[in-house]
């Protein structure tokens, strides 16, 4: 059975705190707090901002954590483990990557709207009356994408538990033969 060292499964992970807890933080408290900025000009700054800075953190998170599951080993040490949960957790892992970076695109559409990134909006979800078309329908996007990275983090995380699990039964299996 192969292994992963504990340095490529600690990337790994932190990658996937990284973007999850930032994400949610965004989505749950930055998002609907916004809104008690008086200006909706200077709400879209603060957002484009706010989301600009942590998504050059994220996505780069993100990009270590597809390399150590892709190159650092830990793909096929999982594999090993169960395969249909590995390609499961593939799966998921690439989508998260895509929405991490779509939504980032989305928000420099966002931005790009006003001088400065002040794009007016109601808050981090919802545009405001005068949004700007293009902006709005970006903001509706990155939305969306925001959940769905949530859910595919939150699932590539249950899927490298359930992993680690399989590895500890398959770990106690082979014990438990040799003191038969």
């Amino acid at each position: 059975m192969r292994q992963a060292s504990t340095l490529v499964r600690s990337l790994h992970k932190m990658g996937l705190a990284i973007n999850l807890g930032g994400t949610l933080f965004g989505l749950v408290t930055l998002n609907p707090t916004v809104k008690r900025v008086s200006d909706k000009s200077e709400r879209g700054r603060v957002l484009n901002e706010a989301w600009t800075r942590f998504q050059a953190v994220g996505i780069l998170a993100m990009g270590v954590t597809v390399a150590m599951w892709r190159l650092g080993g830990l793909k096929e040490a999982e594999s090993d483990l169960d395969a249909s949960l590995a390609g499961l957790k593939n799966i998921l892992l690439g989508g998260a990557l895509l929405t991490s970076v779509a939504s980032a695109i989305a928000g420099r559409r966002i931005a790009r709207q006003a001088p400065e990134g002040d794009t007016p909006v109601e808050s981090g979800t919802e545009p405001a009356p005068e949004t700007p078309e293009e902006a709005a329908r970006s903001q509706r996007l990155s939305a969306f994408l925001g959940a769905a990275a949530v859910a595919l983090v939150a699932g590539v995380l249950g899927l490298s538990s359930a992993l680690e699990v399989r590895a500890v039964e398959k770990s106690q299996g082979a014990l438990s033969r040799l003191f038969s």
